[in-house]
């Protein structure tokens, strides 16, 4: 199984990963960028949108679903990169055992150098890719805001680019750069929907909970910001240069778990009704035969 700190490792490494297969050709998942804050928009119709509103400043990582032809690729991927990696592997066994009997004849009681580890082969089995998730991941917020509403109305709408597809909702967190995180994932059990080219999605919104009071003197660290999910619904206010756009609410579906690649806080998504509950830790599909 891959551990936290090798999938951070590799999500830093991804493109030089796929390097065998890009030779070929160059594979790329997905391409998301944020729809930025200007007077006018205009939606490509190569393109998905998906839109998110929340009255706190959230960000949320979004995690692309395979389809069949994203599998493929992926596994091609993968199998020229474990070609890589037994080729390299030949070269570093061929050196390590001309170390080794080196090693074996110097006398006995005489000081000897360290002796290098002893490369491990590869196999299909025990071959560390970087996840199809880690490949694929979408940051939604906090920073790009489209809109921000006025007077008391607190609420935040994000709106963002992406290939069409289908994608799970994998936490509130922070992905950085270099391959760290920071928030939390949704890894026992989440949801999926669909973005179609050339419409906006609206995941719905975010709603910051109340806290309770602090008592005079309590030094405690302060809580977390606790959110609560409300699904779309028509007649959702929304920003007037989307209104002559196509906007359609997404249907959401229950996923399964995912591994916590970041070493992350570990939750889950809300229980939503008609769509998805929880029987302890078991996802029950609420949309079966819908």
């Amino acid at each position: 199984m891959l551990t936290m700190t090798a999938a951070v490792a590799l999500l830093a490494t991804g493109a030089a990963m796929a390097a065998p297969a890009a030779k070929k050709e160059k594979v790329v998942f997905v391409e998301a960028a944020p729809v930025k804050d200007k007077p006018a928009v205009t939606l490509d119709p190569a393109k998905a949108y998906v839109m998110l509103r929340s009255d706190a400043a959230i960000p949320l990582q979004l995690m692309r679903v395979p389809s069949a032809e994203d599998q493929a690729k992926y596994d091609e991927l993968r199998a020229d990169a474990l070609v890589e990696a037994r080729e390299k592997y030949v070269k570093k066994k061929a050196s390590y055992d001309k170390a080794k009997a080196a090693y074996d004849k110097m006398p006995k009681g005489s000081p000897k150098p360290e002796l290098p580890k002893e490369p491990v082969e590869p196999t299909e089995e025990n071959f560390e890719f970087t996840p199809f998730g880690l490949l694929t991941g979408v940051s939604v917020g906090p920073l790009n805001r489209f809109a921000k509403g006025a007077g008391d109305d607190k609420v935040s709408t994000y709106v963002h680019e992406l290939t069409p597809g289908t994608y799970r909702v994998y936490g509130v967190m922070s992905v950085l750069p270099g391959g760290g995180a920071f928030g939390s994932c949704f890894c026992m059990g989440s949801v999926k929907f669909d973005v179609k080219a050339g419409e906006i999605t609206d995941l719905g919104r975010f709603v910051s909970q109340e806290m309770p009071k602090r008592e005079p003197g309590d030094n405690a660290k302060p809580s977390p910001i606790a959110l609560e999910y409300r699904l779309p619904v028509a007649g959702d206010t929304v920003d007037a240069r989307l209104q002559s756009l196509p906007v359609r609410q997404a249907r959401l579906k229950p996923v399964g778990k995912l591994p916590n690649y970041f070493g992350m806080p570990i939750g889950r998504f809300p229980a939503i009704e008609g769509v998805m509950r929880y029987d302890r830790d078991k996802i029950v599909d609420l949309t079966a035969g819908s």
